[in-house]
């Protein structure tokens, strides 16, 4: 898959285009609805698959949250979901001050007829363009008929009889809703990240952890104990491997260490890998949360809260089959 930043039309070769545009933020079900449409349409074609979306996406400018804890998909997941799907090009054009206000009828002539030359843009029935979303789905079909390319519409997912939407889930996951979220997805949402040396408190009860940094935009669930499987460096095979998850068993919590300190940090991630032993101090892996273990408490002492942590890792095998006679294998570069 090619990726082209700011795009200048010198740098596409002239070809046959059919081109889906969107943010695409978490490439959720809905997303890929509109995308596998776009391959089988470049396939009829014999066209290149070509997806324009943006960077900031567009929800980073407007979002009341000012930006923050609000990426369901930074830059490079999102390109790694798109190229999984057959995208044959991304462009990726800056969200800018210059775009924000290009009017739907600019948008259309200069990006998609000049620019890309598409033969076919394809999108979602709720779809608009334009500075204020001024088109709609008929006023692009309008464009398109006036700029020589065909408007390809494809209608809205629903689950639950909603339609599927990247806000949708973003509140699923604030909210700590984890296994709704990944219904929505069409896979577990998950977290990347450098570990970072911590305190050493898991150790010393027990259960050691891996401290996560994780990139400020990336929104992290809500506080509290999940279950998930965790890939990346220095893991080795993973335990559990299987059509529909992949990875090494893992307690994670989110929100800080309440019953140490009272300063509470929303987006500090702990993970605690099953049965694991080695160091994975600036390693870089990711974690996909699977289910919802409970909230967050202040316990009185030590003793209760390792008797707490002992009761989620037995509850985290039973959920995820895992047991002490399945062994897992020796991790590679302890």
């Amino acid at each position: 898959m090619r990726v082209i930043q700011q795009l200048d039309s010198s740098e596409l070769q002239p070809t046959q285009r059919v081109v889906c545009v969107g943010a695409f933020d978490g490439v959720h079900r809905g997303h890929q609805a509109v995308l596998s449409t776009a391959a089988t349409v470049a396939e009829n074609y014999e066209a290149d698959y070509t997806v324009l979306t943006f960077e900031p996406v567009p929800v980073e400018v407007f979002s009341p949250h000012n930006s923050y804890n609000i990426r369901l998909s930074l830059k490079q997941e999102r390109e790694q979901q798109l190229s999984k799907l057959g995208v044959d090009t991304v462009v990726v054009a800056s969200f800018d001050d210059c775009l924000q206000q290009t009017s739907a009828y600019d948008f259309a002539n200069q990006w998609l007829r000049e620019r890309l030359g598409a033969q076919v843009v394809v999108v979602s029935e709720n779809h608009t363009w334009g500075a204020g979303g001024e088109a709609d789905i008929a006023a692009i079909k309008q464009l398109g008929a006036e700029l020589g390319f065909a408007v390809q519409v494809v209608p809205l997912v629903n689950y639950h009889n909603q339609p599927i939407s990247s806000s949708q889930i973003r509140h699923l996951l604030w909210t700590g809703q984890v296994s709704p979220a990944a219904q929505l997805l069409g896979r577990a949402y998950a977290v990347s990240g450098t570990v970072q040396s911590g305190e050493g408190r898991g150790h010393q009860l027990g259960f050691p952890t891996a401290n996560l940094l994780i990139p400020e935009a990336k929104l992290v669930p809500s506080p509290g104990v999940y279950t998930g499987l965790v890939q990346g460096q220095r893991l080795g095979p993973p335990p559990v491997s299987n059509s529909n998850h992949v990875g090494w068993p893992a307690a994670i919590s989110i929100g800080g260490s309440p019953t140490f300190t009272e300063t509470a940090d929303r987006r500090q991630v702990e993970v605690h890998l099953l049965d694991f032993e080695g160091d994975l101090v600036d390693a870089t892996i990711t974690v996909s949360f699977m289910d919802r273990l409970r909230d967050q408490h202040v316990f009185n002492t030590k003793a209760a809260l390792k008797t707490q942590i002992a009761a989620d890792i037995t509850e985290l095998r039973l959920r995820l089959k895992w047991s002490d006679e399945m062994q897992p294998p020796v991790p590679a570069d302890r």
